[in-house]
């Protein structure tokens, strides 16, 4: 399945790594995904709250279903979660640029998750610009 269609097919989204500064990346994404009448959570064990919703220290305090794990921390970071998908049933590992390196790709690979290596802003704006 294409990134796109991953993103058009997938109601339920992650953000690990989400933070309150709404220059960052990681919030660009998370409010993107809500334009998009998507079911959003940010997790970041650092901030309590950002865009006046809770954020969630990890999966385990989110506890809730979802559908695809959007990355954008250090792969150094990023590999410690990728056991916590596999418990939590989350089948797509979005790897943002940054949060790529081998070991996580292994690592995911082991735990069969889908891994899509690409940008969440790039993707919509290639395909409905």
């Amino acid at each position: 399945m294409n990134p796109y269609e991953i993103l058009s097919n997938n109601q339920r989204y992650a953000v690990i790594g989400m933070h309150p500064d709404e220059d960052k990346y990681a919030n660009k994404i998370y409010r993107l995904l809500k334009e998009k009448n998507k079911t959003v959570y940010g997790l970041n064990p650092k901030y309590e709250e950002a865009n006046g919703d809770k954020l969630y220290k990890d999966l385990d305090d989110l506890n809730q279903d979802v559908d695809v794990a959007v990355f954008l921390v250090n792969p150094k970071i990023g590999i410690y979660m990728l056991e916590s998908m596999k418990k939590h049933n989350i089948k797509y590992h979005w790897m943002q640029p940054g949060s790529i390196d081998e070991e996580s790709k292994t690592k995911a690979k082991q735990l069969n998750l889908d891994i899509v290596e690409a940008c969440v802003l790039a993707v919509y704006s290639i395909h409905e610009s």
